[in-house]
């Protein structure tokens, strides 16, 4: 089907559902729950909103955002049927453009993924003290999603896209025991790592930027602590297996 070119923008509430399949990642179903939604709960008047929607996610919200509006009932006339709002942080920033407000929300299904990895390797671990690292690192990918997506005024998503699930199978099928569980963190790490100084990169407002730069600061500490354990119980470093790395 053709995608809605960037400057035709669809009013999501009053699009038909075949109007709505012409946003990029927006299925008959979706289109349905959109309308549903509508439907019985009222006019969308934000975008936390669309994001209660079952079905919608951090990621699909960006690609609303990107292909849709919510035309006069977000309140401003510049937000109608022709045009749509730019993004900010709850500190008020503009967030330069899609691709940078896509990056925090891949930022946050990227830790929520980490938080289930380091699920998986802690219940692998049986030395005290390699458990409680491993959990203050889950608490941090925790804490990280939470504050992004406060930062953005969303809600958390419900649980993790199919780039996490890959991530959970990856360590299911890797963490047997200690050694295992930290070379599969230590390769999930790297991941998050990357996607962070990624992120760095792009147009953010200041105080998103600084959340950013702290959580990428807490990344490279979780990897400067996994790597120094293995190589001290003399363990291998392979690789990042290509399927993970793919993933990212």
């Amino acid at each position: 089907m053709t995608k809605a070119p960037r400057d035709a923008r669809i009013d999501l509430n009053s699009a038909s559902a075949e109007e709505l399949e012409g946003i990029e990642g927006i299925d008959g179903e979706r289109a349905r729950l959109l309308i549903e939604h509508r439907s019985e709960s009222g006019t969308f008047r934000s975008w936390e909103d669309v994001l209660s929607v079952p079905g919608i996610d951090s990621v699909l919200l960006g690609k609303l955002q990107e292909g849709g509006s919510l035309g006069t009932a977000a309140g401003s006339p510049a937000e109608g049927a022709g045009a749509a709002r730019t993004p900010r942080s709850a500190g008020g920033g503009e967030i330069g453009d899609m691709t940078a407000l896509e990056q925090i929300m891949g930022l946050i299904l990227l830790d929520l993924a980490a938080v289930e990895a380091y699920r998986v390797a802690i219940d692998a671990c049986k030395t005290p003290e390699i458990k409680r690292q491993l959990e203050a690192f889950r608490g941090d990918h925790e804490r990280h999603a939470r504050e992004l997506s406060d930062a953005l005024g969303a809600s958390l998503p419900e649980g993790v896209d199919e780039r996490g699930q890959c991530i959970r199978r990856y360590t299911e099928l890797s963490a047997r025991e200690e050694r295992t569980a930290l070379v599969a963190m230590r390769g999930n790490e790297e991941l998050t790592n990357d996607a962070y100084a990624s992120a760095l990169a792009s147009d953010l407002p200041d105080d998103v930027r600084r959340m950013v730069e702290a959580s990428w600061q807490d990344e490279r500490r979780h990897i400067r602590w996994i790597t120094e354990e293995i190589r001290t119980r003399g363990w291998e470093l392979p690789e990042v297996p290509s399927s993970l790395a793919e993933a990212a």
